[in-house]
């Protein structure tokens, strides 16, 4: 079946529509924050798996950073969600739609007491619970945020669950224990389709890896999206998976100090590109550049970028990688 074709996006103007609804939307909440702060509460938007009516303290219930609409950083509310329900990435859709999850039954770490119903879901057999303890912050966050994210928009929409990088605990596991290796209890880091702005995060297990041991979790929680990003990069490159057919193999990279970039350094030393040409913004990542592998670094604060780039491969370059983003 031939996939349907997107849809054209509607214009106004010659501007996308999201985007020129996205720009009022932040352009308000600018003014209301600024001008009127005592009508800020007017910008809020309840989740219907939000809990607002529990006046006790509850250990087990899940805990997220959620957007109700974009906008400035008053969007960004932590909420508690309704008893067993958490927060789950978009391609769970066996089960739901995201940001959340219904109600789900398992028995909670040291909650005998927990109360199931007959007429809640089981969790899936391919996925576990994560009782997270880390998630890294990134740039698409942001975009998130302002509602420019096209992906969030398409897979998501309002309310939702930024971030993709997790580290924690596995506190359930679906379908049958052990059967793939995993444990509760089992320290795990990876990604989920947003969602990971959660203290309880439903992840199918093959988005899941075990922590090695001499990374610490906040350590595991920073690695996945930049690194996927990286590898994805080389792939575009045709370095990896296999060794490129290029004979020329030098290597220009943009923001090699910063998070995707630096593992693109890093990850095209292990595939055996070079020289590996970094460029970055200030001179106090000269040195941290270098200390990743680049073979020369271009200060562009300081020096004539092109003009040293050309002099290090005067036969150009296999690849630029620019990861500075629009």
């Amino acid at each position: 079946m031939m996939p349907k074709p997107k849809k054209k996006p509607t214009k106004i103007l010659g501007q996308d529509l999201n985007v020129l609804l996205a720009a009022w939307a932040n352009i308000l909440s600018w003014l209301v924050e600024t001008l009127f702060p005592s009508l800020k509460h007017t910008l809020f938007t309840k989740c219907a798996s939000e809990d607002t009516e529990s006046n006790s303290e509850n250990n087990t219930a899940t805990r997220c950073i959620s957007i109700g609409r974009p906008g400035g950083l008053e969007q960004l509310r932590t909420i508690r969600l309704l008893p067993n329900v958490m927060t789950v990435g978009y391609n769970v859709k066996n089960l739901c739609l995201p940001p959340f999850t219904p109600p789900l039954k398992q028995k909670l770490k040291g909650d005998e007491t927990s109360c199931i119903s007959s007429s809640m879901l089981s969790v899936p057999d391919d996925c576990v619970i994560v009782s997270n303890k880390y998630f890294s912050i990134n740039y698409a966050d942001c975009t998130i945020r302002w509602g420019l994210y096209e992906s969030a928009n398409e897979f998501v929409g309002f309310p939702i669950v930024p971030g993709f990088d997790l580290a924690g605990e596995i506190e359930f596991v679906g379908g049958e224990k052990h059967q793939d290796g995993f444990q509760e209890g089992d320290r795990v880091f990876g990604c989920t389709m947003f969602g990971a702005y959660s203290s309880r995060i439903l992840v199918p297990k093959k988005q899941l890896r075990i922590i090695p041991s001499h990374l610490s979790s906040a350590e595991a929680a920073a690695l996945p999206a930049v690194s996927l990003t990286a590898l994805y990069t080389l792939f575009l490159a045709g370095a990896w998976p296999s060794p490129t057919m290029f004979t020329n193999k030098a290597v220009l990279v943009h923001s090699a100090a910063g998070g995707v970039g630096s593992m693109i350094v890093q990850m095209a030393k292990i595939v055996g590109l070079g020289p590996i040409v970094g460029v970055v913004g200030s001179k106090s990542k000269v040195k941290y550049a270098e200390s990743l592998g680049c073979d020369v670094v271009i200060d562009k604060s300081s020096s004539d970028m092109w003009s040293i780039a050309s002099k290090t491969s005067p036969n150009g370059y296999a690849a630029i990688f620019d990861a500075n983003g629009v």
